[in-house]
């Protein structure tokens, strides 16, 4: 397949021609594009950063925990999703009154508004969880967060009409997100410690137990221990149920004064505490409230009282408490003292004279004891660094930049979506140029009908401007023989020689007159649709012919629209159609031929129009028998047919043609029109006939000689 080459200036006039459809292309995609940009509703866009600290922070642990590149890269991913999460969404929508609110609050959606227009459905606001999950629908469409490259910094950007309010949101999101943070935090820290608690509770029954089991022993092996001769069990014992007995008695005491503080139980106080200075106190509160009850209510006596009373009671509650305090660390001392006197029991235990298998019991229990004890201990240390790194806690995150009102819109970008309509106009301006020039509008240029139609064009034919309507365009061979026009049509007359050689359609040379046996050529000259300027084509070839030397016959085979004699300005009563019709005396073909005297053509004219289906005639012996007497006698005959769209006759025609001039008016046939009528050209002629193209009509500033050539022509 052969390239072709691309065709600049082809394609620089197509776009000159049609300068006024891509303007006009241009034009509308702009208004519509800036119609637009001013009926949307601006947009503002604030950024908050927020960077992740992967090294855990911990105030009482301040070692970080080393960890990979990946682990680290997967952590800050996670961090984006937490961010994009609907639970830090949810907290924003309620920290900020969102459901309330004019843009992002409860309202209907356009499918519902136009529903409820159309009185498809109801126009009631969402309830309940529907109204919560609108809001949340048009907050997840005003957010978006995303990572910044491998970087631990995240971008969190919220947009809304509002400027002040675009910021406030980012900002209220990247501040949710760190509260949701540490939170967790605190709370992993909290269930910890709870877990912490239940254990300790266990290890304190396991202290207790283990205590009991030893002291049950001591108990029941006393009387064995204290006949070892040396041993101070006995003594020890009976220290230890002293010091005891008088703990639980401190202990009773102190629970019964704690419980009438709590009541204001003065009595009970000063009967149990037995303390002078209680006594005189609760004497002189007692009489304070007798002197109260006789005393009026609101006089100066009865207030003076009550401010002495409440002065003694509160006299009576801090000695109280100062006693209470007392007992407490009697009580204290007392434990101190029995767990003094049970170490030295045991130790004394332990190093008497023990029969193995006691001594061994013995130390099971105190070891069960010990780890209990050193259990329990660690348990607390750790349940109370649990408490205070929950009190400790900071985020893991934090806003490295906040978010402050944009001064401008990001949307709409005026100026991009400006710039996009106009090359998006230009370029749809130019494919519809194309697009009308190589299948919709008319042919501008050889190269086009050769493109589309894939048949040789043989040249253009300018345009003639006439001075009169009676004047003919064929009369320009004669009167201008040297202008652009006449020139064009010899042109076209050696192309179609070329063609006719190339062929080998000719018997005889086209520089040698027809002889004996041999015959002429016959060349139609046909168009899709009326109006294209054919006849005149016709004419000015067979001129072209009958000039150079050539007998040449044109015949109008038009018999729907006869146009030839009008052309040459003669009148005759007998014509092709009385010929072909039967209605003329004479038989003879050369009776009815008449002669150009400019140029010595023989013509057959049509004459009148028909009055019957002219294809009849066309397809009858007669007209047959006239062209064979034509070929026979001319060396070069012309049939200027009617448009084969319209008429049938065209196709009857071409059957008799050695070559078919198939004529396009510039800028006007449509290009279907010219496919069509090809079609059924090419289904009904001679399968050696050449079908050439000639571009006619052609506006001489688009001809392809332009004005560099004009001194070559005269006129």
């Amino acid at each position: 397949m052969e390239e072709q080459e691309i065709d600049i200036r082809g394609i620089l006039n197509l776009l000159r021609r049609r300068l006024s459809l891509i303007v006009a292309t241009l034009v509308v995609c702009l208004g519509i594009a800036g119609i637009a940009v001013f009926a949307l509703t601006p947009i503002f866009s604030a950024s908050t950063l927020v960077l992740v600290d992967t090294s855990r922070n911990a105030l009482i642990d301040p070692e970080a925990q080393v960890s990979s590149a990946s682990a680290e890269n997967a952590r800050v991913d996670s961090e984006v999703e937490i961010l994009r999460s609907e639970t830090v969404l949810l907290d924003v929508i309620e920290r900020e009154g969102l459901l309330s609110d004019e843009e992002f609050g409860v309202r209907l959606g356009l499918r519902d508004r136009v529903l409820a227009f159309l009185r498809l459905g109801d126009a009631d606001l969402p309830q309940g969880d529907a109204a919560v999950q609108s809001v949340l629908n048009r907050v997840k469409n005003a957010v978006s967060v995303q990572r910044r490259g491998l970087t631990y910094l995240i971008s969190v950007q919220a947009r809304s009409e509002d400027p002040q309010k675009a910021a406030q949101l980012a900002n209220a999101l990247a501040e949710a997100y760190i509260q949701d943070q540490m939170q967790s935090k605190i709370e992993g820290v909290l269930a910890a410690r709870d877990v912490l608690e239940a254990r300790l509770q266990l290890a304190r029954e396991n202290i207790v137990r283990s205590e009991q089991q030893f002291d049950s022993f001591i108990s029941e092996n006393i009387d064995q221990l204290a006949a070892d001769p040396g041993s101070s069990v006995a003594d020890l014992r009976t220290d230890l149920q002293s010091v005891t007995g008088s703990r639980e008695e401190l202990q009773a005491l102190s629970q019964t004064v704690s419980a009438a503080a709590a009541s204001r139980d003065w009595a009970t106080l000063v009967a149990q505490l037995e303390s002078e200075a209680l006594a005189a106190l609760e004497t002189q509160r007692q009489t304070l409230a007798t002197n109260l009850s006789s005393a009026a209510g609101d006089s100066p006596t009865a207030i003076n009282l009550r401010q002495e009373l409440a002065a003694v009671e509160t006299a009576l509650a801090e000695r109280a408490n100062e006693e209470l305090t007392d007992l407490r660390s009697q009580v204290a001392e007392l434990d101190n003292e029995a767990s003094g006197l049970r170490q030295q029991i045991r130790s004394d235990v332990l190093s008497s004279d023990l029969p193995v298998d006691v001594l061994t019991q013995l130390y099971e229990f105190q070891q069960s004891a010990d780890l209990a004890r050193t259990q329990y201990q660690s348990l607390l240390a750790r349940s109370g660094d649990l408490q205070v790194q929950s009190e400790l806690q900071i985020a893991d995150s934090r806003i490295v930049s906040r978010a402050l009102p944009p001064s401008s819109a990001s949307f709409p970008n005026t100026r991009l979506i400006l710039l996009m309509a106009g090359l998006a106009g230009l370029g749809l301006g130019v494919g519809l140029a194309f697009v009308y020039e190589n299948f919709v509008g008319g042919f501008t240029s050889e190269s086009q009908l050769t493109l589309v139609t894939r048949m040789p064009v043989i040249g253009d034919i300018p345009l003639q401007r006439l001075s009169q309507e009676s004047d003919s365009a064929a009369d320009t061979l004669i009167s201008a023989p040297l202008s652009q026009f006449s020139e064009s049509i010899r042109r076209a007359r050696a192309v179609v020689d070329q063609y006719l050689r190339r062929g080998k359609t000719m018997a005889a040379p086209l520089d040698q007159p027809v002889g004996e046996g041999q015959k002429g050529v016959v060349v139609m000259v046909s168009s899709s649709v009326p109006d294209e300027g054919k006849t005149t084509v016709a004419l000015s070839l067979a001129r072209a012919y009958a000039q150079s030397g050539k007998r040449t016959l044109i015949i109008d085979c038009d018999l729907r629209r006869p146009a030839i004699h009008k052309n040459l300005g003669i009148e005759s009563e007998v014509g092709l159609f009385e010929y072909l019709a039967g209605r003329t005396e004479t038989e003879s073909l050369s009776s009815i031929i008449l002669r150009d005297e400019e140029t010595g053509l023989s013509v057959l004219v049509g004459s009148k129009r028909s009055d019957i289906p002219t294809d009849q005639l066309i397809t009858s012996s007669a007209f047959a028998r006239l062209i064979g007497a034509a070929i026979k006698n001319f060396d070069v005959v012309v049939l200027d047919t009617p448009p084969v769209l319209p008429v049938v006759d065209g196709l009857y025609l071409s059957q008799y043609a050695d070559a078919l001039l198939f004529v396009v008016r510039w800028s006007s046939t449509a290009q279907a029109e010219v496919r069509s009528a090809l079609s059924r050209l090419e289904q009904a002629k001679n399968p050696d006939a050449p079908i050439l193209g000639v571009l006619n009509q052609q506006v001489r500033s688009q001809s392809r000689y332009g004005k560099s050539y004009e001194h070559y022509y005269d006129g």
